[in-house]
């Protein structure tokens, strides 16, 4: 799908296009060692999310609460062959990050050049939100990883089919498997599914890779993966379904516009993505939007063969951009909710920024814009690699501004309830509870031999977390509980379940500068009953 030669153009770096390739190669091995050194090297531990997946990971299943199951079976099978620590939870996000960006680059190339490829993959690079998915192992890592491939498989598919070879079913076949295993990390992948139905269906052209089998071959791929976990879900309530639908009951009881979740999002998103790289991909993709529409005033549901890949990331990153933001007038939206927009936008950005056919003055100046935007985006990525030193290492530890205390005080946690598991008087007839699933799954990390940890949840049948789907300590019934609540929570009933129960001592966890994560500590003796579910 090259925008240049399928109409002869040439651009000025046309004649030397290996030296963008090598550049990347360079790119990518500096990105992978940084983001590898960083990982050994960080202080911080493990996230309450990244602790409640890892949790996951030893029950593997095909759903959970909250999520498809991809994240679980990644760590599990991180875990497995690297030590269970936070290294070994957040390997893959390090992989998934080097892949995804080495699927930029192929998009790049494979709708422009290389020199187009390199474009965005330095500016994925550039962005604060890349750092992080590079390094915090949560959903977003194997979304983003799988987005970018999916859109490689799919772009190769449709110049295959465009040049009638008969192995272009087989790029169909892997973008369904790349799309099938986003489904299966996070939800918001089914936007790229409804992309590529609109690309299909939106032009005379694309319409006519409808009468081939291999679109058809790229859906059913992907709904036959997701059948296991629809099939979970319907055993379950549809729980992951409900949940998901929760997120969006603000946007149902809005009555009026909130402005200020608009401007909260844009300057999380401004932050995440940098200011100026967010600035150009705005930019690239309203000129790449207005070049589309006059081409389209000129041929009504025709375009020119090179302007069908920027459409497609119009289409898959800047039209659910954009109804991310109008829906952030009704309700808060997640900073995290558009992060794999952006992957099609960088590409987008590559591409336009020396594209002969999107010649204007507004190029000229974001091009000559865009040293400034990578080089402000490269710093901004080296201060948030140095947060974690500059705030555990230095008085800073604790302030009110310090974004490390969710990550760390967890491991001291550990320590100290492990000493008091081991005090109580049955150690071997005990097991733990917690209240806040934050807490149960960061217990079951930090502790010694890493036990089973239980959420109380009090007699409501609700269903609030993975925990409640889990059975119960039912089998248990008169042992003792090293029960761990965080402060600001009561027991909520817990104390109903046991024969007595006895306050054993207020546990405070220090953050620095006079900041604490406080717990009070019980001992439940004699399990009687246990809260359904």
């Amino acid at each position: 799908m090259s925008l240049e030669q399928s109409q002869g153009i040439q651009g000025p770096e046309s004649n030397c296009q290996g030296v963008w390739t090598r550049r990347f190669v360079w790119l990518l091995l500096m990105t992978a060692g940084v983001r590898l050194a960083f990982l050994l090297l960080s202080p911080l531990e493990l996230s309450p999310d990244e602790a409640y997946y890892w949790d996951w990971s030893r029950n593997l299943a095909w759903g959970y609460y909250s999520k498809p199951p991809m994240v679980a079976w990644l760590i599990g099978a991180a875990t497995s062959i690297l030590p269970v620590s936070e290294v070994g939870v957040r390997f893959p996000a390090v992989l998934l990050n080097v892949l995804a960006l080495a699927g930029i680059f192929l998009c790049g190339r494979k709708m422009a050049d290389d020199k187009a490829g390199f474009i965005a993959a330095l500016t994925y690079v550039a962005t604060i939100g890349s750092a992080v998915a590079g390094y915090i192992m949560t959903i977003d890592a194997p979304l983003l990883c799988f987005w970018v491939w999916t859109l490689y498989f799919f772009s190769s598919g449709i110049d295959e089919a465009r040049k009638g070879s008969k192995q272009a079913w087989l790029w169909w076949l892997f973008a369904g498997v790349m799309c099938g295993l986003g489904l299966l990390s996070k939800q918001t992948m089914v936007a790229l599914t409804f992309a590529s139905a609109l690309f299909l269906f939106s032009l005379r052209d694309t319409r006519g890779f409808l009468k081939q089998k291999g679109p058809y071959l790229f859906f059913l791929v992907q709904f036959i993966m997701v059948v296991p976990f629809l099939l979970w879900n319907y055993r379950n309530g549809w729980i992951t379904f409900l949940h998901t639908a929760h997120h969006f009951e603000g946007a149902e009881k809005a009555r009026h516009l909130r402005i200020g979740t608009f401007f909260e999002l844009l300057g999380s998103q401004i932050g995440i993505i940098t200011p100026l790289i967010f600035f150009l991909v705005f930019c690239a993709a309203i000129a790449s939007l207005a070049v589309i529409a006059r081409n389209l005033k000129r041929s009504p549901q025709s375009v020119a063969w090179p302007l069908l890949g920027p459409i497609y990331l119009e289409i898959s990153g800047f039209f659910p951009l954009a109804a991310v933001f109008l829906l952030s007038f009704t309700q808060r939206v997640n900073a995290n909710w558009p992060a794999p927009f952006y992957l099609s936008l960088c590409i987008l950005l590559g591409i336009w920024l020396h594209a002969q056919w999107a010649q204007s003055r507004w190029q000229d100046r974001c091009r000559a814009l865009f040293p400034r935007a990578i080089l402000l985006g490269l710093f901004l990525v080296i201060l948030t690699y140095s947060v974690p030193f500059i705030f555990v290492y230095t008085p800073l530890e604790g302030k009110p501004f310090d974004p490390t205390v969710r990550l760390r005080g967890w491991r001291q946690l550990g320590i100290e309830a492990q000493e008091l598991f081991e005090s109580l008087p049955r150690p071997n007839m005990s097991f733990v509870v917690a209240r806040r699933r934050q807490t149960a799954s960061e217990l079951a990390f930090y502790m010694k031999d890493r036990p089973r940890v239980y959420r109380w949840n009090g007699f409501a049948r609700k269903i609030k977390s993975q925990y409640e789907l889990w059975p119960g300590p039912i089998d248990k019934l008169g042992w003792d509980a090293l029960v761990i609540i965080d402060v600001e929570k009561d027991i909520k009933g817990l104390d109903r379940c046991f024969s007595s129960f006895t306050f054993l001592k207020r546990i405070k966890v220090p953050l620095g500068n006079g900041r604490f994560r406080v717990f009070n500590a019980y001992l439940g003796r004699r399990l009687e009953k246990w809260a359904p579910t």
